[in-house]
């Protein structure tokens, strides 16, 4: 398990790393980025440690090293056989391009952004070209269909002219025989095992990837005049090499803190080059202001807004017995909050009923398929609203989902589950003193059983949090900054 000291000395040495190299091959490196203390991104450095170096470590590094390299020889034949899919007028040019995601099918066909939730439709079409991340693998099909629509759609393939391709995979081996060399007279085991873990991240599809997006980004900005990117900001790869086109090209990069940001985050506040950043940063209310305004220079945040703000409603709450259950895109987060429910079913006397609403980046029917007996007294949510959800319950519990804060603001009480094996903060309502923590299904069950006997000045003050947490779209801020 990763502890604190460990957690500060791998943040040490990917900052020192990444100012003191900071090209384009360690930007693109996703070992270099620490996001966040959440299990999710510190797995990957779960080997990093002070332990001697033995023979099995050098096996399974030389193993995974020959694995990548497999697998970029095969990615070799895709830059031949597929391309990039667009419908833009190449000669045309071009203000903002719009950097966002694909994770959900339904949502993209609809014209559901998730990470800027509507606030990329404010952007004049004519002007702006929409390019997409895929995480899902749209089949060919599904995008002819979406290519055909009205609007400048570029998908990200991860495909660039093979002489680029030839140059990134020539420079990551040169940076990667300089970690490997750099490991060699290192004589402390931590960071050894770091230098070796860095170069065999370098030698990945990760990181050809997000520096293919890189180049296909710029040719971008030369075809097309393009002057300012929009993207989100977590603290990834893909988006600090945004910030290294704003410094090689004149353009402007305007970020948008989507997501919640806790005390446990890390390289969303990389100081790597005074250069390498964002021209502004836009926060999705109050709560983040406040807090980002303590790590960021004041002049370089300012709140804008998220259309997940919502005037709170009096909802004609139908079940007082029923908690929600909200999980994050993580199936393994899902999986866990499912285990401590249907433990918790196991008490005598639990008149407690269940709903899961799965994330949109789950599979439904799979994870059905997978947690049959879990889910035997527990139910699915097949809502498209998450109101209607609400509306049936006085809970919900919850981990590192900010779904949490509509809920909360509709009057439900907020119940977090803190895994122990977790030492770092992933809850989004970290700030607010009044939320309750349970540590397991017991502990769970008691909070349940109380039922009516939460104050009404506690549920207010848990909305109170709630609306500053989002806040509406200033519109007038965004003509201002951005020169729409």
């Amino acid at each position: 398990m990763i502890k604190n000291k460990e957690f500060k000395k791998l943040c040490n040495l990917s900052k020192t790393i990444l100012q003191k190299r900071p090209n384009i091959s360690n930007l693109g490196n996703p070992f270099l980025f620490l996001v966040s203390g959440h299990p999710f991104f510190l797995s990957r450095y779960k080997h990093i440690n002070s332990k001697k170096i033995n023979f099995l470590f050098y096996l399974n590094y030389i193993l995974k090293i020959k694995f990548n390299l497999v697998k970029i020889f095969f990615y070799t034949f895709k830059i031949f056989l597929t391309k990039n899919k667009n419908n833009i007028n190449k000669k045309k040019n071009y203000q903002f391009i719009i950097l966002s995601h694909i994770i959900n099918k339904k949502n993209f066909y609809k014209k559901i952004d998730s990470q800027f939730g509507g606030i990329e439709k404010k952007f004049p079409p004519k002007k702006t070209i929409f390019f997409y991340l895929d995480h899902i693998k749209l089949s060919q099909i599904d995008l002819e269909k979406k290519i055909n629509d009205n609007h400048n759609f570029y998908l990200n393939n991860d495909c660039v002219d093979f002489k680029i391709y030839y140059k990134i995979i020539k420079n990551i081996f040169f940076e990667f025989s300089f970690f490997f060399k750099k490991s060699l007279k290192t004589k402390k085991n931590f960071d050894k095992k770091f230098y070796l873990a860095c170069s065999q991240y370098l030698l990945s599809l990760s990181t050809v990837k997000n520096i293919s997006l890189f180049y296909n980004i710029e040719k971008f900005i030369l075809e097309n005049n393009v002057k300012t990117i929009v993207t989100t900001l977590e603290g990834h790869p893909y988006e600090f090499l945004v910030f290294f086109l704003k410094k090689i090209h004149d353009v402007k990069v305007y970020a948008y803190q989507h997501s919640l940001v806790t005390n446990s985050h890390f390289s969303m506040f990389l100081d790597i080059d005074k250069d390498l950043t964002y021209s502004k940063l836009f926060t999705n209310g109050e709560i983040s202001f406040n807090f980002l305004k303590t790590k960021i220079k004041s002049d370089k945040v300012s709140i804008l807004g998220s259309n997940k703000y919502k005037k709170r409603k009096k909802l004609n709450l139908q079940n007082p017995s029923t908690c929600l259950i909200l999980p994050t895109g993580l199936e393994n987060e899902s999986k866990d909050l499912l285990n401590l429910c249907s433990e918790c079913l196991k008490y005598k006397k639990n008149k407690i009923n269940f709903i899961l609403r799965l994330h949109p980046h789950i599979n439904k029917d799979e994870f059905i398929k997978k947690n049959k007996k879990l889910l035997a007294n527990i139910k699915i949510s097949n809502s498209t609203k998450l109101e209607k959800d609400i509306s049936l319950s006085k809970f919900v519990l919850y981990r590192g989902s900010s779904s949490v804060i509509e809920a909360m603001q509709q009057g439900l009480i907020p119940i977090y589950f803190h895994d122990d094996k977790n030492t770092f903060q992933i809850d989004p309502l970290w700030q607010l003193k009044s939320r309750i923590i349970v540590n397991n299904s017991y502990q769970l069950y008691l909070i349940l059983k109380k039922n009516n006997s939460f104050k009404k000045d506690i549920i207010n003050k848990n909305i109170k949090f709630s609306n500053k947490f989002y806040t509406p779209i200033d519109r007038k801020k965004l003509n201002e900054v951005i020169k729409i």
